[in-house]
């Protein structure tokens, strides 16, 4: 039996299948742009490969819906995006849905049922499903870790107590190689009074140094508290010079969703699956002010 799974990189989406005991039989990268013009080789490698299951790219994520009965609001909660723009993400979901039977979504972090909900609060992005699947694919090895991703665009930070994902920094929150991370609550009220704040607004203006600082911060103070071991994962992983790195022909997120598509459906990671405990969406723990009116607008 065959198990894929899909990582869609910045810069490149990647798909992987497994066997049944977790080698690797294929391996395909495409041009993140290409996926968005024409996503036809990314779906003709999964027609060909003929998988039994395939962890699909989840944005945000969502706990183990079937791409081919996602509706346009659960496509929204992935993406978290204008739905009349185009996008590789929602393009890629959109055309697989006609093909790609047997597609499901995987959680990202703010879903997992092992993270306090005191954490959730007031968060979205504690991060994005490609991260858990990224952890997914170190707890095969590791029982506690903090997770360090340093991607093209974005940083995260997952930690990893016996077994479980118990919190989450995700790219949004911390200062990557281009985006912006946590936004000061003054610079929002008044870019939101004066002007807008646009996905553009929060994926650019990075300042990597102080990224830099404020993830070292975390993932230390983890790793002394709680005697956790830190790994460091991503294409830009060689530019911090702290942490355990390890040099795969494939990326960790790729083929962590991989092993989650073979735990799910039988294969040798089945007894891993309770890591991937999850309920809600990515928008259950939004407790601001206004935010009703918000859900109103997205007419979620």
């Amino acid at each position: 039996m065959i198990f894929t799974g899909i990582d869609p990189g910045s810069r490149t989406y990647e798909a992987i299948s497994v066997t049944e005991t977790g080698n690797i039989s294929r391996k395909i990268e495409i041009p993140t742009d290409l996926v968005k013009q024409a996503s036809y080789s990314l779906l003709r490698y999964l027609l060909d490969e003929r998988p039994v299951a395939v962890a699909m790219p989840s944005g945000h994520g969502l706990p183990f819906k079937k791409i081919t009965d996602l509706s346009e609001k659960e496509i929204f909660l992935l993406t978290l995006a204008d739905p009349e723009k185009e996008g590789h993400l929602r393009n890629f979901i959109r055309s697989s849905k006609a093909y790609i039977f047997n597609g499901f979504t995987i959680p990202g972090v703010i879903e997992l049922d092992s993270v306090p909900v005191y954490r959730k609060i007031n968060v979205i992005d504690m991060g994005t499903a490609d991260k858990v699947a990224s952890a997914f694919f170190y707890r095969t090895m590791y029982d506690n870790f903090v997770l360090v991703e340093i991607g093209s665009n974005f940083s995260s930070i997952l930690v990893v107590q016996n077994g479980e994902i118990t919190d989450g920094f995700g790219g949004t929150i911390l200062p990557g190689f281009s985006s912006a991370g946590f936004l000061d609550g003054e610079i929002a009220y008044l870019l939101c009074k004066y002007a807008k704040i646009s996905k553009e607004t929060i994926y650019s203006g990075g300042n990597w140094e102080r990224g830099v600082e404020i993830i070292r911060i975390i993932s230390e103070w983890y790793s002394s508290k709680y005697d956790l071991p830190i790994i460091v994962s991503g294409r830009r992983k060689w530019d911090v010079d702290f942490g355990k790195k390890f040099s795969f022909p494939f990326k960790e997120s790729a083929i962590g969703s991989a092993y989650i598509a073979n735990s799910l459906y039988g294969g040798i990671y089945r007894k891993y699956i309770d890591f991937l405990k999850s309920a809600g969406t990515p928008l259950s723990h939004v407790r601001l002010k206004g935010w009703e009116e918000i859900i109103s607008l997205t007419r979620i």
